[in-house]
């Protein structure tokens, strides 16, 4: 029979018992009693979303164990580690329909609850014969140990469970995944990355893939033992998904931790996040619907440009008279390509919305008058930003393909060839611009003197200002002939003979 513990109490029946700060009695231990496994396996998935299992060990037991009334039942042991770590293990073993105790070595009292907000200690001890006694507040039960069950060993054996989905390639698309290969398509797979790496746009993200032969892998009771390829691939782009997924004989895992990945689309009944420890580290978990394949030691996985085969030409003899073969080589299409894969760099303003462009010339900031440059064309003017084309929202917009090599937002060049090979075979070298104005249009090649600052466009247009020093001032009167002075002798009457203009009369 239990008894509640009152705020201050400082003795206990049952030894080991103790009062923490906050007068709640707690024992050096947990236990955490579930009728049937499921409740123990949503036991522990409640608890590792918010608690590190890792910290638990080397303490944390799992035991199956027989009661009196002949019930077996599987009970948790683990040891307090923090102050509030009892309450979190009571509450998330209430919410999986179990219940919680607290205690040392073999006896252990039930758990603090809404009637007892202090906790529980036993009215008086009796000595009973078992490996465990739970002290409840409705029946004291022995159990009598019947078997053990490491963690590590149920967490290889519980089943995965498909993931809710939020939308194609949610589950991959953030980060590195890992592809398992059959024997037979690991070499055509390594070629195909190499391709797609080769092929990535410039600044648009590389591809980078890794790969490993592993032999003699071994696997659980729920998988079969064979030779398989281990590639690694950084920042798959979102267009391969669906080839991966849906490509029999490959798998795609999602790494959880360093040594352990979950097939794409699944997730593992606990989060193995919070038990590392759990998994040895020379060794790579993957986890999928059918088993837990183990690949024991770590495999070291070289770079895929490393591991794609490497073919020499073939020796062909010379004929005298060669019969007619058709012709391989192709010529550039674009194609949509669906979302942009880089900032927008150009635009191709028609003539007719110029007056626009020069409306707007008065509001882009100095920036971009100093760095955008332009070049008047045939079919309109072209501005070119060296980075990203920010201000002007009308006309074709362009994004590269490769450095110098515009083609429209949205579409993309086929075939696939690398920006390398684009830039030496279009001349986009020495500063000249090469644009894909449409899909059914000819390109064409601005030329690097073609293309000025936009500021000097702006301002070529002004005529030079007048000296005005002498424009619309009042002029005095001028004087046509020049003043001169002149001294001659008068005689001794030098009036004689002047008459006033007031004198007549």
């Amino acid at each position: 029979m239990l008894q509640r513990v009152v705020f201050g109490q400082t003795r206990f029946n049952l030894p080991g018992l103790a009062a923490d700060a906050r007068g709640v009695v707690v024992g050096r231990q947990l236990a955490a009693r579930f009728a049937a496994i499921d409740r123990l396996v949503a036991f522990l998935r409640l608890l590792s979303a918010e608690q590190s299992i890792d910290d638990l060990q080397p303490g944390l037991r799992i035991v199956y164990a027989r009661g009196g009334a002949g019930t077996r039942e599987a009970i948790v042991q683990m040891p307090i580690v923090s102050p509030g770590l009892a309450d979190v293990v009571a509450h998330a073993a209430r919410l999986a329909g179990g219940q919680t105790f607290t205690g040392t070595g073999k006896q252990f009292v039930q758990y603090r609850d809404a009637r007892a907000p202090f906790g529980y200690d036993v009215a008086a001890l009796a000595d009973v014969a078992g490996d465990l006694v739970l002290h409840g507040t409705e029946q004291m039960v022995p159990y009598r140990i019947e078997s053990e069950m490491p963690l590590a060993k149920l967490l290889l054996r519980l089943s995965l469970v498909r993931a809710a989905r939020r939308g194609a390639g949610a589950s991959f698309s953030d980060g590195p995944i890992y592809v398992t290969a059959r024997r037979g398509l690991g070499p055509m797979l390594s070629a195909y990355l190499h391709r797609a790496a080769v092929a990535a746009p410039a600044g648009g993200g590389e591809l980078r893939a890794s790969a490993a032969l592993c032999e003699g892998a071994t696997a659980s009771a729920f998988a079969n033992a064979e030779s398989f390829w281990l590639f690694r691939v950084e920042r798959l782009p979102a267009r391969m998904h669906g080839l991966l997924t849906r490509t029999p004989g490959l798998d795609v895992f999602v790494p959880v931790t360093d040594n352990v990945a979950v097939a794409a689309g699944y997730r593992h009944p606990i989060h193995l996040g919070s038990c590392r420890g759990s998994f040895p580290p020379d060794r790579l978990h993957l986890f999928s619907p059918g088993g837990v394949t183990e690949v024991a030691p770590l495999p070291v996985l070289a770079a895929i440009e490393d591991v794609v085969r490497v073919r020499a030409p073939e020796a062909r003899a010379a004929t005298a008279s060669p019969r007619a073969r058709p012709e391989l080589a192709l010529s550039l299409r674009l194609e949509a390509g669906g979302a942009s894969s880089g900032p927008t760099v150009a635009a191709l303003i028609p003539w007719k919305r110029v007056p626009w462009l020069q409306r707007l010339c008065y509001a882009l900031p100095t920036s971009a008058l100093r760095n955008y440059r332009v070049a008047p064309l045939e079919r309109g003017v072209l501005v070119r930003a060296s980075e990203v084309l920010e201000g002007i929202p009308f006309g074709t917009l362009f994004e590269l393909a490769a450095p110098d090599v515009l083609v429209p937002v949205g579409m993309r060049l086929v075939p696939a060839v690398s920006p390398a090979l684009l830039v030496d075979r279009l001349g986009a070298t020495g500063g000249a611009t090469v644009v894909f104005p449409e899909r059914t249009g000819a390109p064409f090649r601005v030329p690097a003197e073609a293309l000025v600052p936009l500021e000097l466009r702006v301002v070529g247009a002004l005529a030079p200002p007048i000296d005005d020093t002498m424009v619309n001032r009042p002029r005095a009167e001028s004087v046509t002939d020049p003043v001169e002075i002149e001294n001659r002798p008068m005689g001794p009457m030098p009036l004689w003979g002047l008459r006033g203009s007031g004198s007549e009369g």
